[in-house]
């Protein structure tokens, strides 16, 4: 049969060799990037991963990007995806259970639970995906949760699972074009990193390229920044001193230079990075981070809690986010750093009215007629999902970056990092360090503890001593061993 005669049937095949990568931990990696007939105009498909350990399951993270031709978006309707979306499903896929919600499609599994979601996104792209794409959230849309991944087989049913959907979705797509080519690609681990990622999804359309350079995110400081009261005080923690986040630490880089040189960018046309919204679970060491950026850099620190805005009267809390921009412009260069700031910019879609005017007031100061020379704005939060989109647009959060929970190498690094400043602060050794197998034992006992959970490993190691009245000698790997499960127990 000629080429040009022959039926559409998407095929998409996975390398063998993937599962096994994703179960070792993958970072944002791009599987396949391929161009495709009209309607469609390019297929991108990514995948990250945390790393599948005997006594912890992984998770995966899977987006499929379906890219319509410049000539304009196309319907998504076209997809079968509405209300009555059951009975125009592709056949391939109406045994799976389904369920709609905020404009997108949620395939469930036999328990109820959502597998995928196929959702639009902002410029019209029809995507497939589980799992946290904070990034990409104009382009990826609603989201599914991350899949649990139990080793190599785990990985491959998930793999499986999401290939065949994305082919019933590509069939779906051409189904009133039968003539279009047979379409068949394969999904494996090509380069990986946001750089990659954020160069590969720049060809998606000019639209697209400026969300994309954003992929890559009551206790306190004794001397807290309050609006009004003028605090302020000079980061204390260098870059050396946060362990197991080198991929963030290269992005905060990037913005120390911008607060150091200005003159660097400008020789270019260029403007520094503004903004920046470090993201991941509690204790990653994410205001470690930007005291670190405020102290490399030589900037002031500012430091604004939730707390410290928020008030009961009328018009009070956006005044107090004022006062805090215009001392951190009065004082550049500047570092003004927005902790919790979901609990201060919620998503407006879902929150009170006297959220709409905070978020109004973040962007009047990051955008508007004001300029922040010398000033960087950063903002952590547990939840990026819960931020609104608006604050995450090009010129106001440049950049979003992940703090996630260290690997092994990163878990080594941070318990490097507290022994020494533990001797540091004692002024002699303390510990005794493991050989390279001890070190092993303890990193499989700390799997999946935060920097924070590992600091106060050591610290109930060091408290051990100071009960026992002991005025010398040297911690043993042991004793690190015993208060490092102590803290995993109680996680």
């Amino acid at each position: 049969m000629p080429e040009d005669e022959t039926e559409m049937g998407a095929r998409i095949e996975v390398d063998p060799e993937l599962a096994r990568r994703l179960t070792g931990g993958l970072p944002v990696t791009v599987l396949e990037a391929a161009p495709l007939p009209a309607p469609l105009s390019r297929l991108l498909v990514m995948a990250r991963s945390e790393r599948s350990e005997p006594d912890r399951p992984g998770r995966v993270s899977l987006a499929g990007v379906l890219v319509p031709t410049p000539s304009g978006a196309f319907p998504i309707s076209s997809l079968g995806l509405g209300r009555g979306a059951r009975a125009r499903l592709p056949r391939s896929l109406e045994p799976m259970k389904t369920r709609w919600d905020a404009g997108a499609l949620f395939l469930l599994d036999e328990a109820g639970e959502d597998v995928l979601v196929i959702g639009q996104g902002a410029i019209g792209q029809v995507t497939l995906s589980c799992g946290a794409w904070p990034g990409l959230v104009p382009l990826v849309g609603p989201r599914a949760r991350a899949r649990r991944i139990a080793g190599v087989a785990g990985a491959e049913r998930e793999l499986a699972r999401f290939a065949d959907v994305l082919a019933a979705l590509l069939d779906a797509v051409y189904a009133s074009r039968p003539r279009t080519r047979e379409l068949a690609l394969t999904l494996r681990a090509g380069e990986a990193g946001a750089e990659v990622a954020r160069r590969v999804l720049a060809q998606l359309g000019r639209e697209a390229s400026g969300l994309v350079g954003r992929v890559t995110g009551s206790g306190g400081p004794a001397q807290q920044f309050r609006p009004g009261l003028a605090g302020q005080q000079r980061g204390e923690s260098a870059f050396d001193d946060v362990g197991g986040q080198e991929a963030a630490r290269l992005e905060l880089e990037t913005v120390c230079l911008g607060l150091r040189q200005p003159e660097a960018f400008h020789a270019w046309g260029a403007r520094p990075p503004r903004g920046v919204l470090l993201y991941g679970p509690p204790g990653t060491g994410k205001t470690m981070l930007a005291r670190a950026l405020a102290r490399e850099s030589g900037a002031t620190f500012l430091h604004v809690r939730a707390t410290d805005v928020v008030s009961k009267w009328y018009g009070e809390a956006e005044q107090r986010l004022q006062r805090s921009f215009d001392e951190a412009r009065r004082r550049a260069p500047a570092v003004l750093f927005f902790d919790e700031v979901d609990a201060l910019a919620r998503d407006r879609g879902e929150a009170h009215e006297a959220t709409h005017r905070m978020v109004s007031a973040f962007l009047e100061n990051m955008d508007g007629l004001q300029q922040l020379d010398g000033v960087v704005v950063l903002a952590a939060t547990n939840r990026p999902e819960a931020v609104d989109p608006a604050l995450m647009r090009p010129g106001r959060f440049d950049r979003l970056v992940e703090v996630p929970l260290p690997d092994r190498r990163g878990r080594r690094a941070i318990f490097e990092v507290h022994l020494r400043q533990a001797e540091r602060k004692a002024g002699r050794p303390l510990f005794e360090l493991p050989d390279e197998p001890g070190w092993e034992r303890l990193l499989d006992v700390t799997t999946g503890l935060s920097g924070a959970e590992l600091a106060e490993a050591v610290r109930r190691a060091l408290e051990v001593r100071v009960r026992s009245g002991a005025t010398d000698g040297a911690i043993t790997p042991d004793e690190l061993m015993l208060a490092a499960a102590g803290v995993a127990r109680t996680c």
